[in-house]
């Protein structure tokens, strides 16, 4: 189909006997290729600008999180360490036994993770890399609540942000904050260490 010749080019083939007049077998005609006759006309010349695939040049996006999730224990302790795979709620129920969710592989920069959980008697421990941002309520009746920084890991902020709500009958509720590598953990957070 030429530029302006569009509409009348239509209508003499909609007028050509013994065709499908219909408007949905019109197959118009595609501008002309630019060439050595005819510069600057038809379609643009497309040129690669570089040699890098489009896919290596920017990381993939991150898998989106499931809405919710649950964690029940009755008798026996739970615990979550490395690249596991967290919703963006995370309700945590359990009776005798203690929690304990390593969140430095998990978590990344700019989001927020919400865990509720709910204990009878144990502990609850949660481990965020530097950086995050940590919101802790909730409350016990014969345990403490505790967030714990290491004052060796002093970074900006990295937007990331954990909202834990913890209630505890006869427990602990602690977060702390570390390294991928910060030698021997603490008495109590042996567990973080990688093997």
């Amino acid at each position: 189909m030429t530029q302006h010749g569009g509409e009348q080019e239509r209508r003499d083939w909609l007028a050509t006997p013994f065709q499908d007049r219909s408007d949905a077998a019109f197959q118009p005609v595609p501008p002309p290729i630019p060439g050595p006759e005819t510069p600057g006309a038809g379609l643009p010349e497309v040129v690669p600008q570089a040699s890098v695939p489009v896919w290596a040049a920017q990381p993939a996006p991150a898998p989106a999180r499931v809405q919710g999730d649950q964690i029940v224990a009755v008798f026996g302790d739970t615990q979550r360490t490395g690249l596991w795979t967290a919703a963006q709620r995370t309700t945590v129920l359990s009776a005798f036994g203690d929690t304990r969710l390593d969140l430095r592989e998990v978590i990344r920069p700019g989001e927020t993770l919400e865990i509720e959980s709910w204990t009878l008697f144990g502990d609850v421990r949660v481990v965020v890399p530097p950086g995050t941002e940590v919101v802790v309520s909730g409350g016990t009746l014969f345990g403490d609540v505790k967030t714990e920084r290491d004052p060796r890991e002093s970074v900006a902020p990295t937007g990331a942000r954990l909202v834990l709500k913890g209630y505890t009958l006869f427990g602990d509720v602690r977060v702390r904050e570390a390294g991928p590598d910060t030698g021997k953990p603490p008495r109590g957070w042996r567990w973080t260490a990688r093997r």
